[in-house]
């Protein structure tokens, strides 16, 4: 009997500390991280996008998906970023496009580039080097 009161005793204990260790981890991950110098919201224009059909996966039994590699340049007033991106939504390809010599928000963080086109949609891309663009 000593062991199930036992039992029954130590259940909330260990239930409560759950809890509260859930809700502090919790508190601690919706804060956002401390942003260093290089990240920030910028704002540039997009210059260039360039689509390439990748052709990777062949199943001859199945039909096919197209990937596309997306390769942008967005310039800001002092630097020009070319980024890439792959995809097989066409309706991001088309909002790249007709995004295109237009102002949009991005974010620069550390070898990635999130921009938010005019349409709201987000996308994030890796840099890579200018003469891929």
């Amino acid at each position: 009997m000593a062991d199930g009161e036992l039992r029954r005793s130590v259940l909330p204990v260990v239930l409560l500390a759950t809890a509260v260790l859930a809700a502090t981890g919790y508190a601690y991950s919706s804060a956002p991280p401390p942003s260093s110098s290089s990240e920030g919201r910028q704002v540039g224009k997009i210059l260039s996008v360039r689509k390439v059909l990748e052709n990777r996966y062949f199943v001859s039994r199945y039909p096919q998906i197209h990937y596309y590699l997306l390769y942008l340049a967005v310039r800001t007033s002092n630097q020009t970023y070319c980024a890439e991106y792959e995809t097989p939504v066409l309706d991001e390809i088309d909002d790249l496009f007709s995004a295109k010599d237009k102002d949009v928000e991005f974010v620069i963080n550390r070898k990635s580039l999130t921009l938010r086109t005019p349409k709201g949609r987000k996308l994030k891309a890796h840099l890579v080097e200018q003469r891929q663009c």
